[in-house]
């Protein structure tokens, strides 16, 4: 069998060994399933109980409110669709940077991300959910079978034998008293974790993150809709881990610890394929695609590794300006780096080869995660930028013109920093060379 030489939705040539990275992900998916079923039929440990333990002689829910089936789309085809939906149709309708036609010079209704960015995005977003929710029911079935907590409902499971009775003195009883069902009673020992919550956070606060990633809610404007529509997911599997307790279950530290093990598994598969949503700037586009041999980038120290950052800026001057202080113009800003002070995208640490390479890709000057070999920065809006602090040797987002930190210092081209230059007008000079004659008198 040959491995393909490139994506089907991409121009670009890959190496075997990034083809069979993306086929390996969806191999570890495929294990997750078949992982699942297999812990599924293994007999869990049965935990002793007490016959007169009042927290395990609740009745029998035969009718359940949310069943795992309702519970699967909530969690897992609800959120498959809206990603399908908004990155085929959605993605870039409301786009303040849509590219004109060249030949009738009418803006595209669909934004700039032409179809193989879309089916990157797609790819991305399936890939993460799919992950969270692998990793989440793999887990969870691993710890129900190694625990073997008692239900709730579990006396009303067991029917105990007539005249059983626990052991004396402060003797426990064990299944071997239960004359019930035996799927009920093996299922009865399975209540920490809670399935239904662990596979409903990681479903749908998998969702509320990548929402708030293409929404870009962390960029310092404060629109409440935005937060409202993020915080939607995350009710709804509140909700359905809620009617757990409600059905006699689990039991609430079964339910707790299930939604904090789906929020662990979402946030860890959201960040395999996106940035973070402090990163509010290259709002919620997917990572390119994988290289090595590479230092991961990071703009600490004033670079940034081209080959391992895909994402570009949408070419707008009059956006992208950084406002430093008031300064309307880059050129009004003689004391900042070229870099920072350019409207190129807004990046102070992006090299020449970005600059270089960013519309090479398409004419009309979009690009493309999936296929560029070069990285062109970031995709900038007005005010967003990384500044470096020499103090802390860290970086601060200035997203408000109003609190930027304008640096006070230039990298050379050795990565060595110096203060900037000291810009004096005629005027200046003038009279410091008279003060210098005076003194000298």
């Amino acid at each position: 069998m040959e491995i393909p030489a490139k994506l089907p939705f991409s121009k670009r040539r890959l190496r075997p060994r990034v083809v069979l990275s993306y086929i390996f992900d969806y191999v570890i998916l495929i294990a997750c399933v078949i992982g699942f079923w297999i812990l599924d039929s293994i007999e869990p440990f049965h935990q002793h109980f007490s016959l007169t333990n009042i927290s395990l002689q609740y009745p029998y829910a035969v009718h359940e409110r949310i069943p795992i089936a309702y519970a699967l789309c909530i969690s897992g085809a609800f959120p498959l669709v809206l990603i399908i939906v908004y990155t085929l149709f959605l993605d870039g309708l409301f786009s303040h940077h849509k590219p004109q036609d060249p030949i009738s010079g009418k803006r595209k209704l669909r934004g700039p991300w032409r179809w193989k960015d879309r089916l990157w995005e797609m790819n991305c977003g399936i890939l993460g959910l799919l992950l969270s929710q692998g990793f989440a029911f793999v887990i969870t079935q691993v710890l129900k079978n190694a625990c073997g907590k008692p239900r709730p409902d579990l006396i009303d499971r067991c029917q105990p034998r007539p005249g059983s009775a626990d052991l004396t003195p402060y003797g426990l009883s064990n299944s071997t008293i239960c004359t019930g069902e035996a799927a009920l009673i093996k299922d009865g020992f399975r209540s920490w974790p809670s399935g239904h919550s662990s596979s409903s956070f990681a479903g749908l606060f998998y969702t509320s993150l990548w929402l708030g990633g293409k929404l870009h809610i962390m960029d310092n404007r404060g629109e409440s809709w935005k937060t409202l529509l993020v915080m939607v997911p995350i009710l709804a599997a509140t909700l359905v881990a809620v009617s757990r307790i409600m059905d006699a279950r689990h039991h609430p530290f079964d339910v707790i610890t299930g939604s904090l093990l789906g929020v662990v598994c979402a946030i860890v598969s959201y960040h395999q394929y996106f940035p973070p949503l402090a990163e509010a700037w290259r709002k919620g586009r997917a990572y390119p695609i994988r290289t090595w041999g590479s230092e991961p980038a990071h703009p600490v120290h004033g670079k940034m590794d081209s080959e391992s950052e895909g994402t570009a800026p949408l070419r707008d001057l009059d956006s992208n300006r950084l406002n430093f202080r008031g300064l309307r113009e880059p050129s009004e800003s003689p004391n900042l780096p070229v870099s920072a002070a350019s409207g190129y995208g807004g990046n102070p640490y992006a090299p020449s080869a970005y600059h270089r390479r960013s519309h090479d890709h398409d004419p009309d000057g979009n690009w493309s995660s999936s296929e560029d070999d070069v990285g062109n920065g970031y995709e900038m809006q007005q005010g967003y930028a990384r500044t470096a602090n020499p103090a802390t040797r860290g970086y601060s987002p200035p997203f408000d013109t109003n609190t930027a930190y304008a640096s006070q210092t230039q990298v050379s081209p050795a990565g060595i920093h110096r203060p900037p230059e000291v810009v004096v007008s005629r005027s200046d000079r003038g009279r410091r060379s008279s003060d210098v004659q005076v003194g000298h008198a």
